[in-house]
């Protein structure tokens, strides 16, 4: 009779001890997520993905490498702790249990303990728990695992993504230096974003504080899992119990940013959105000046689709700035407002950018140079061009970046691409040293003939222009130095007459300036003004000289300028044979060949214009030296 009294009590005691545990393991989540106000839950309730007591005392839901079972030898908790089996030998023993979630939804949560015999973890003897596993295939996993020595070279309990089979990047150490005979309660914690706490609390001590890391990166999850790599001497000293997997539903945020066109930016959230909660109060849009863009209209694509198309008035900027706020899911869970900035430029396409001056023949000590401008109405990365030329057989030879570093290009702007801005910054007068860019390398442009080529970073050829010496004017004396401008940017750039000699009247090239060849888009009539029609050039500062300017409806004309007093006599060759720029002036000081004066009286500006094609203009002028004026 005392013998029945003594089993059934020790059942009735194992029995509160199961129940016990079990409630303990039911509600340490809740008491968990109660007590930490400021956890990833925001006290949300968790649903429980996977929960093992292994007080059912067996494994057969788990897949395993025929090493672990339910043990009652020295428990963790309750009966039974799964347990590493005295009987393996060395080697690695692994235990896989099916359990899944979108991580791209949901807020999870893992809760383990794990405790090792009489031996400190090393190379050789170490263990961690798969917390997220695309598969049970050791030497093929991707995703996430907690332990100690992963590679190898530290017992701090560590986080890591797996990719692989392999620890390819530290998210999270700790403080926690597994030894001999440790018991840890390890808790860990990932938001759908990819933020990652990891906390540990040991026996009879007080929970850790929480540690954090972040990796963005996603895989599938299908499985938890445990890995012991062992000698034969420490088989058997591995423990675990009291696992469980929880999870609570994410709020909505952002997974992406695409702009897909300059009025439009796509946005991918990580879950389905509500269509009612897509307003376009909901979306504020900023340059880099703070300046705001007015949200134009705001689709989600279905009700069910997780992306919106954000449209919006033109920007200037080169990197916007989008606030997005009050946007629900299905179940009515409203994100944490959001502001993600992202680059307002587009890839370089076919006829976006084109060659727009081409020096290849420069003066003695003097560069190359290739000026770009952007045509399109979109900016451009100019760290994704690249220039190069053509060999013999027409293939690409010389390729080169433009720019190492981030540079943009915005519509209408031009860039030019050298070696050494500042030896063309010295040799020419008309130049903006703002649109300069300096080339590490730079092709090589034969001076008789050859191809300038510019690509994208994908070697599609976005413009092409095969030049020769013979595009030149052949009113210059000399061609050295002397850049090809291309007339229009709506002619093709593979039309020789759409190119034409730099104006002497400029210097003979315009590097980051508007070309001195440029064909307007409006008609121009032709136009000589003298200003003032009276000039004292007596050295007082007040109108000493007269100011000839002139406008014709074309550039490209060779130009004579000549003085004459009112008896018909040449007093001053002012400009001669001089190529011209579409529109420019010349300063006559009053003065006649030898340097004299000229005295008081009216003079006449004969201007003389004349193309290749033998068109000659002639115009002329009347001024007046005086004394001064007032």
């Amino acid at each position: 009779m005392t013998k029945l009294i003594f089993t059934f009590s020790v059942i009735l005691v194992n029995f509160l001890i199961i129940v016990s545990k079990s409630a303990l393991s039911t509600n340490s989540n809740q008491i968990y997520t109660l007590l930490n106000t400021e956890n990833i839950w925001s006290n949300d309730t968790l649903n429980s993905i996977f929960q093992d007591d292994f007080e059912n005392a067996n494994l057969l839901e788990w897949k395993q490498t025929g090493d672990w079972e339910s043990s009652t030898i020295t428990p963790i908790s309750g009966i039974y702790s799964l347990k590493h089996s005295a009987k393996a030998t060395s080697g690695t023993s692994s235990l896989f249990h099916s359990a899944s979630s979108d991580i791209s939804s949901s807020d999870l949560q893992w809760s383990f303990k794990l405790k090792n015999g009489n031996w400190d973890p090393s190379s050789s003897n170490r263990f961690w728990f798969y917390l997220i596993a695309d598969t049970i295939q050791i030497d093929l996993i991707n995703g996430w695992a907690v332990g100690v020595n992963l590679k190898g070279t530290s017992d701090l309990l560590e986080l890591w993504r797996m990719r692989n089979g392999k620890a390819d990047s530290l998210i999270i150490q700790t403080d926690l230096d597994w030894n001999a005979s440790t018991l840890a309660t390890i808790t860990a914690q990932r938001t759908a974003h990819g933020n990652w706490t990891l906390e540990y609390q040991k026996q009879g001590e007080a929970k850790s504080k929480p540690f954090v890391g972040n990796d963005w990166s996603v895989s599938a999850f299908n499985h938890i899992g445990i890995d012991f790599n062992y000698t034969s001497t420490r088989a058997g000293q591995l423990w675990g119990d009291d696992i469980s997997v929880s999870k609570t539903e994410a709020a909505p945020f952002i997974r992406h940013v695409q702009l897909l066109n300059s009025q439009t930016v796509n946005l991918t959230f990580n879950k389905a959105i509500d269509p009612a909660s897509v307003r376009p109060g909901n979306f504020k849009l900023t340059d880099e000046s703070g300046r705001n863009i007015p949200i134009l209209q705001t689709i989600p694509t279905n009700g069910s689709d997780k992306t919106v198309d954000v449209s919006f008035e033109k920007a200037s900027g080169v990197e916007l700035s989008l606030s997005v706020s009050g946007i629900s899911d299905l179940s009515g869970k409203i994100m944490v407002p959001e502001t993600r900035m992202f680059s307002y430029s587009f890839p370089p396409e076919k006829g976006s950018v084109l060659i727009n001056e081409v020096l290849f023949n420069p003066f003695s000590g003097g560069v190359d140079f290739v000026e770009l401008v952007n045509v399109s109405e979109l900016t451009i990365p100019v760290h994704r061009l690249k220039l190069a030329t053509r060999n013999d057989t027409l293939a690409l030879k010389q390729i080169y970046v433009v720019s190492t570093e981030k540079r943009y290009l915005k519509p209408g702007e031009l860039l030019v691409c050298t070696k050494d801005p500042a030896i063309i910054s010295a040799q020419y007068f008309s130049h903006n040293p703002e649109n300069f860019c300096t080339m590490k390398s730079f092709p090589t442009f034969p001076d008789d003939a050859g191809t300038v080529v510019l690509l994208n970073d994908s070697l599609e050829v976005i413009d092409e222009f095969s030049y020769s010496a013979k595009m030149h004017s052949p009113f210059l004396a000399d061609e050295e130095g002397v850049s090809l401008e291309r007339i229009s940017p709506e002619k093709p750039t593979a039309d020789r007459s759409n190119w034409a000699s730099a104006a002497a009247s400029v210097g003979f090239a315009t590097p980051g300036l508007p070309n001195s060849q440029t064909n307007g888009e409006t008609e121009i009539q032709d136009e000589i003004t003298c200003e003032p029609k009276a000039f004292s050039p007596n050295g007082d500062g007040y109108n000493d000289d007269l100011n000839i300017q002139y406008k014709f409806n074309k550039p490209g004309y060779i130009v004579n300028v000549r003085i004459f007093d009112v008896a018909g006599r040449q007093v001053k060759f002012l400009v001669k044979n001089q190529s011209l720029a579409q529109e420019g002036s010349w300063l006559w000081d009053g003065k006649n060949e030898s340097g004299q004066k000229m005295g008081i009286g009216v003079y006449i500006v004969l201007v003389e214009v004349f193309d290749q094609e033998g068109q000659v203009k002639r115009f002329k002028e009347a001024c007046t030296i005086t004394d001064r004026l007032e």
